[in-house]
């Protein structure tokens, strides 16, 4: 078994302290954010949704709701859809989300964000709120629900889109 020498250990110890140190800052990794979004239950960030049973993954959610028209990447952090003079919308230190950038017009971005309670033993607290905002056929617009944010994207960049008549279709 190879023997590490003492300035291997001085190296491999400062290039994961940035990696220790942001585990520690907010007591969970971004990653983890990351993934307890895609993982969380819209029923848990969705009340209405949640009232219709709707069990899918934050992450089959968006799949279904964009499907082909855009590139997604998933993130963790810190809130960003936050507005601290509302408190339903104040965030927190803990979200997981994605930006959805459309091939029809990579120009207009959306992004979504799921709200986290506090860490517990370094993973992700209770996925709790669901932000959105994105530019639909009205604007830029900030939203509160799947439901807003699926209408709203689906006008405006899936071709042939019609919205449902119902929440809980």
């Amino acid at each position: 078994m190879p023997r590490l020498r003492p300035a291997s250990v001085g190296l491999t110890i400062a290039l994961l302290a940035p990696v220790a140190f942001a585990a520690t800052k907010r007591g969970v990794t971004d990653a983890a954010l990351a993934a307890a979004a895609r993982s969380a239950r819209i029923a848990d960030v969705d009340y209405a949704r949640g009232q219709c049973g709707d069990e899918r993954t934050v992450e089959g959610w968006l799949d279904d709701a964009v499907g082909d028209s855009a590139r997604i990447t998933w993130r963790g952090g810190a809130c960003v859809l936050a507005n601290p003079d509302n408190p339903i919308d104040a965030g927190s230190n803990w979200c997981g989300g994605a930006t959805i950038v459309p091939k029809k017009d990579p120009q207009h971005a959306a992004s979504i964000e799921v709200y986290f309670e506090k860490p517990v033993d370094g993973r992700p607290g209770q996925a709790y709120a669901f932000r959105a905002v994105n530019h639909d056929v009205d604007g830029l617009d900030y939203k509160r629900d799947t439901r807003s944010f699926e209408i709203g994207y689906g006008q405006r960049f899936v071709d042939g889109y019609a919205a449902p008549e119902d929440d809980c279709e």
